[in-house]
Formats: C-alpha cells, sequence, structure tokens
C-alpha cells in the first residue's frame, strides 16, 4: 500500500469509526469537501481549476480543508498524486530548487483563482506541504508518521490548522539568499562553460532575465505570445511528463528570442534603460550554439521552479552582495538614524538639494535602503496632498520664498508619478563600477515593482531612474549618508 492508499484508508477508518469529518454546529469545526469547478462555465478559472481536478486519480479527488470557525476560507487543498510526478526530495535539495514542474504547474492553475492559504502534496512515496503565498516547502516526507503528525493529528484534535502551520519555522532571508546564490551559479557555470563568457556579464544578463520574468508575473506583457505562465503550461500540457526535476523544453520555446522581444516591450511602455540591449550581449547570443540556446530556454522557464519569496528585493539585495556590502548594510542599520525629511532640502513641493549616496561606501543594501525610504517619503507626502484635496478642495503648502520663483504655479506632486518625482529631484547615487551601478539599478527595479503591488499603483515610466545614478569623477568627492 502506497503513501497516500493509507492516508485514505485512515481517513475512510475513522469515519466508519464514527468520525464525520463535516462543519457542523455541533462543535465540530473541521472539514473536507471535494473541489469541484464551475460547471458550464466557460472562462479561465474553470479550465484552470478543471485541469488541476483531472490530473488527481478518480478516486482521490483534490480535497479542500475547512474551518469555518477560525477562518471562512479553505486554510489547505490537499492534492493526491499518482505516479512518479513528486520528485524525490534529493532532487530538489541537489538543485536547489523548490518544487519541480508538477508542482509548479499546480502553483500556476490555483493561485490566480484560489486564496488557499497552504497545499499539501500526498504521493505513492512522499509528500510535500507549501506555504501557498510563499510557494516555500515547510515539510516533507517519506514515511505516514511524519504526514500523521502533520495533518492527521491536529485536524482530528480541531486544532485552529492556521496557527499550528504558522508555527512552522520558514526560511530566513539569508537562507533564501544562499539557496538562490547556489542555484544562480549552477546556472551561471552551465551557460558560461558553453559560451566562455565572463561572470559580471553573465550576473547582468541574468538579471535581465528574471526581471522580465517578475514582470511578466507582477504586471503582464502584452504580447500573449510573450507571457511565460502560458508558454510553461503549454510546454507541460504537451511535453511527456516526467519523475526527474523539471523537463527539458522544446525548441518551441526560444528563450533567447523571448528575451530580445519582452526587453523590447517593457522598455518601450516603462523607459527603462536597464534593460537596454548592448552589442556585446546581441553578439553573445548571435554566436550560440543549439545545446547553449536550448540550455538558456531551460534556464528561462527554471525560474517558476523557485519560492516566490527568492523574488523579493531584500532577498535579492542580499543575493547579489558580497560580504563587505552585507557588512555595511548591518553597520549603517545599527549606528545610522535615516531621516529623510531632514536629509532632503526641501519645501512641501520642492527639492533645493537631493540626498546624495556614494554607492561604493554604502554597498547595494544600504543604497536600497535610502531609497525605499525616500519613495516611502513622497508616497505619504503625495497622499496627504490628495487627502487634504479631496476634503477642502485647496492645499495650503509653504515654500522657501527666496528659491521658489513663480509660488501660484508650482506643480502639487500626485500619487501617480511618485517614483518620478523622487528619482528626478530627491537622489543622486554616485557610483564608480559599473557593473555595482547595474545591480543597484535592477534592486530599484524589483523594489518598485514591489511597491506598485503594495501600494496598489500601475507601474510608470520610469525614465527619471538612469538620472538618478552619477558616474564619479577622478577627483570628484560626493557627500554620503
Amino acid at each position: 500500500m502506497n503513501l497516500f492508499e493509507r492516508f485514505w484508508q485512515t481517513v475512510e477508518e475513522k469515519r466508519e469509526r464514527g468520525y464525520d469529518w463535516q462543519p457542523s454546529g455541533m462543535g465540530h469545526d473541521v472539514g473536507l469537501a471535494a473541489m469541484h469547478p464551475p460547471q458550464g462555465v466557460q472562462s479561465e478559472a474553470a479550465r484552470d481549476l478543471a485541469a488541476v481536478v483531472r490530473r488527481a486519480p478518480k478516486r482521490y479527488p483534490p480535497l479542500l480543508v475547512t474551518q469555518p470557525h477560525h477562518s471562512p476560507r479553505p486554510v489547505c487543498l490537499v492534492c493526491t498524486v499518482r505516479g512518479g510526478r513528486l520528485p524525490e526530495f534529493h532532487e530538489l535539495f541537489e538543485q536547489y530548487i523548490d518544487k519541480n514542474g508538477f508542482i509548479a504547474e499546480t502553483f500556476l492553475l490555483l493561485k490566480p483563482h484560489c486564496d488557499i492559504p497552504y497545499l499539501l502534496f500526498i504521493g505513492e512515496r512522499t509528500f510535500y506541504f507549501y506555504d501557498t503565498a510563499l510557494e516555500e516547502l515547510l515539510k516533507w516526507g517519506a514515511d505516514f508518521a511524519s504526514l500523521e503528525e502533520l495533518f492527521l493529528g491536529p485536524f482530528e484534535r480541531g486544532d485552529n490548522l492556521l496557527e499550528v502551520w504558522g508555527d512552522i519555522p520558514r526560511k530566513t532571508l539569508s537562507q533564501r539568499s544562499e539557496e538562490f546564490t547556489r542555484w544562480l551559479d549552477l546556472w551561471r557555470a552551465a551557460i558560461g562553460a558553453r559560451t566562455n563568457a565572463n561572470p559580471n556579464f553573465m550576473t547582468s544578463l541574468m538579471q535581465k532575465v528574471i526581471l522580465l520574468f517578475l514582470f511578466d508575473l507582477g504586471f503582464g506583457l502584452e504580447d500573449p505570445d510573450l507571457r511565460l505562465r502560458t508558454n510553461f503550461l503549454d510546454l507541460r500540457a504537451t511535453t511527456p511528463k516526467r519523475g526527474a526535476n523539471g523537463f527539458q523544453p522544446p525548441l518551441v520555446f526560444d528563450g533567447i528570442a523571448w528575451l530580445h522581444e519582452a526587453s523590447g516591450e517593457v522598455r518601450m511602455h516603462f523607459a527603462l534603460d536597464f534593460l537596454f540591449w548592448s552589442q556585446a550581449e546581441s553578439n553573445f547570443f548571435a554566436l550560440m550554439g543549439a545545446d547553449a540556446r536550448r540550455l538558456f530556454s531551460q534556464f528561462v522557464l527554471e525560474l517558476f521552479l523557485l519560492s516566490a519569496s527568492k523574488y523579493d528585493s531584500a532577498v535579492q539585495a542580499d543575493a547579489f552582495s558580497d560580504a563587505n556590502s552585507r557588512l555595511k548594510l548591518w553597520k549603517y542599520s545599527v549606528t545610522e538614524t535615516l531621516n529623510i525629511r531632514q536629509r532632503l532640502q526641501a519645501d512641501d513641493v520642492n527639492v533645493y538639494e537631493p540626498i546624495h549616496v556614494d554607492l561604493e561606501e554604502s554597498g547595494v543594501g544600504w543604497a536600497l535602503h535610502i531609497v525605499e525610504q525616500t519613495l516611502d517619503f513622497w508616497r505619504v507626502r503625495c497622499e496627504t496632498f490628495a487627502r487634504l484635496l479631496a476634503e477642502r478642495k485647496r492645499i495650503e503648502v509653504q515654500f522657501d520664498m527666496f528659491q521658489q520663483p513663480d509660488p501660484e504655479h508650482a506643480r502639487i506632486p500626485e500619487l501617480n508619478d511618485v517614483f518620478a518625482t523622487a528619482f528626478a529631484t530627491s537622489l543622486r547615487i554616485h557610483y564608480e563600477l559599473p557593473a555595482l551601478r547595474t545591480t543597484l539599478e535592477y534592486l530599484i527595479i524589483l523594489k518598485v515593482f514591489e511597491l506598485c503591488r503594495k501600494w496598489n499603483l500601475p507601474l510608470q515610466p520610469l525614465d527619471a531612474l538612469a538620472g538618478a545614478f552619477m558616474r564619479k569623477e577622478p577627483q570628484g568627492s560626493t557627500r554620503e549618508v
């Protein structure tokens, strides 16, 4: 008897003994219910949910775990998986990834339509338990006792599952960044060995790929043929399923062509100089052989196999910082009081002297922190102006009369251009090493993506960002924060 058969047999035995796992008003407030896609509805959600149901054995459909007394939404989805679709844990561990193709596909099908905090995959020999928001593996095992301890025991006792599972330790920022770095090193070595590319070149190229991947997930590329989610799911549907980690994508998905087209689209609409295509990059791809192109395509799609938590800008900043930069971030964090209002020479709407940051002196982590705090400063100010305008139909602002030439025509900044205002007026980042500047620019754009979602703002053109960077003069000096 395999693992999932033993699990469901135990559930049946408990039901036969009178333990009816159904929510009721009799004090028993946990339940199991089969997930059914909407009937007679032709929509993306219906198709995606139906695909999840079809992949389960007919006797063991996906089951929603509910606790209405503790949460109005389902707390977990239990997916029974047949065959070799679940990986062996060493396959994930050795490749520094968090999912295989099958699990990643399930996340892509479910997350846009369902708000379920946890996913439990039970296969014939192993189980995997995930935090859905982070897409992070919390527990795994190959024995029934571990599965019983994780799920059956707390469920049968009626414990608050959100609290029980919420106490499971998550990975720290440093653990996530270390795993991401090691994963990236594997790919940097694999692609670099076939192309003789230097590490800095490969790092910059991979940053562009990750940036476009996250843009596509968060905002969506306009061209449907470029959307990676669609490409990934289509390839999963047409490629024979394998038990091994990931899969070898055929040339119907060309990662190089995707990178060219996607970078052109995003650069055109959002004025991102970071995505400018250099002649060296064009030459690099032009000289690639078929094997290298296939490998690069696999790298692009394997981004889906990492935990979403590893794309957080703080994790990325740690991953792309050296030890000295991380030390500087720690030192400044404990010794500096960063008060943007005091550092920035400005009245209510005009900036007369921006904040200056020496990138080599501060390191990318501390520089990113200064940028984030500056953006938040302008967000608060713009929200205050908008609220006063809505309440009073007018705004009283203070000007420096010696520096504001025309107070009557001063422009009140709005929330929709908070990024342009901050980058154009309030930040000057001085740098010497182009690779360091590229990394910080990449991290700032990731931070903007996060803040757009957090503040519920549309992504705006970021042409002002490039102007915030200033190459150091040989004899010049900068004022550091």
